[in-house]
């Protein structure tokens, strides 16, 4: 059965040839002659055992590996600008601390974005007062009625906007590179986990292929080619785009056994709520909360009461993934900085 299309066709085809695994039991591509195992595949490979895995990891990328939302937002601003230049031209957003408002407000209103231009329309709404408690609550609470709306009061089209929206994001992207990859922040201890991992490591995420691929090279040091079959992309919606992943990926061969422990691991309990109405999946999958990503105190309370979902801190997710590592943990401020007004 074909699960579903992607912009990474050869990962995520039922139909395609028989597999061939490496010494790890990872899922090769046929078109590939090596290792696509995230377990070894890095910027400086790693010896890793040639017995079963006993765990294998899917992660989200925005939200769970790395902290996204200050390249969105800033994107968003550009955006907006080419799309509305009276609202968002640099004479009106240095008036005062607009802009700042506004990008303090953008991260509080983060949890319900699923498509990089949603970003724009968030922004256009809060414009007016970022502060304003209102429009905060009117996004975070209704955001699928209130998309669609402010969309039809103003005449814009989805298309029209994501349009632009990816335009500026491939050309920051290309052009603009080394202050593109600034803005996306590993969460701490991660990308020492992901290094000492001898897990299978998939990624399943609704971002590009190629930004996940090229992210994954400059901000983890993780050879993750955009047709890998270890990665998952474009996968929207989430909530069911994810769940036929992770039944593809539980068919693979690193999962074969009824012994190794299947992990998910997602900042979107929508996503993580939808996992679990699939009894074949809610059977098979941990599923885990990513306390550190976007999400709300509402969401995370939530899933601290749901049964089958596990509310994981960052350290413990470190942990899982390297056991046996030694895992940077965020050091405290010192009592000076924490007083910086920066």
């Amino acid at each position: 059965m074909r699960l579903c299309s992607t912009s990474n066709p050869t990962a995520f085809q039922a139909g395609r040839q028989s597999p061939v695994t490496c010494q790890n039991k990872c899922l090769l591509s046929p078109s590939r002659k090596s290792c696509q195992c995230l377990a070894q595949n890095r910027a400086t490979p790693s010896t890793g055992s040639s017995a079963p895995h006993s765990d294998v990891f899917v992660l989200d990328f925005d939200g769970v590996v790395v902290d996204s939302e200050p390249e969105i937002t800033a994107s968003a601003f550009e955006a907006a600008a080419l799309r509305w230049p009276e609202l968002f031209s640099d004479s009106v957003l240095d008036m005062g601390s607009k802009r700042a408002q506004l990008r303090e407000a953008m991260r509080m209103v983060r949890p319900v974005l699923v498509r990089g231009f949603e970003s724009m329309v968030m922004l256009r709404m809060l414009s007016r007062d970022p502060s304003c408690p209102k429009t905060l609550a009117a996004i975070l609470n209704r955001w699928s009625e209130e998309l669609p709306r402010a969309l039809s009061c103003w005449g814009e089209s989805s298309d029209e906007l994501t349009q632009i929206f990816e335009a500026v994001r491939n050309d920051w992207m290309t052009n603009r590179t080394e202050s593109w990859m600034a803005l996306q922040v590993p969460y701490t201890g991660v990308v020492e986990a992901l290094g000492e991992t001898r897990s299978p490591i998939y990624i399943a995420s609704s971002k590009a292929a190629h930004r996940v691929s090229a992210l994954s090279s400059a901000v983890l040091g993780l050879d993750l080619p955009s047709d890998s079959p270890n990665l998952f992309a474009s996968l929207l919606p989430p909530e069911e785009k994810k769940a036929e992943a992770l039944g593809f990926i539980a068919q693979q061969p690193c999962c074969a056994s009824p012994e190794t422990r299947l992990h998910f691991v997602d900042d979107r309990l929508d996503t993580l709520l939808a996992v679990k109405q699939v009894p074949e999946l809610a059977a098979r999958w941990n599923l885990y909360l990513a306390d550190w990503g976007y999400n709300t105190a509402e969401e995370r309370a939530a899933a601290a009461r749901e049964p089958g979902i596990k509310l994981l801190e960052l350290g413990e997710f470190n942990a899982m993934l390297a056991p046996r590592a030694r895992v940077i943990a965020e050091a405290p401020r010192p009592a000076a900085e924490s007083q910086s007004t920066e």
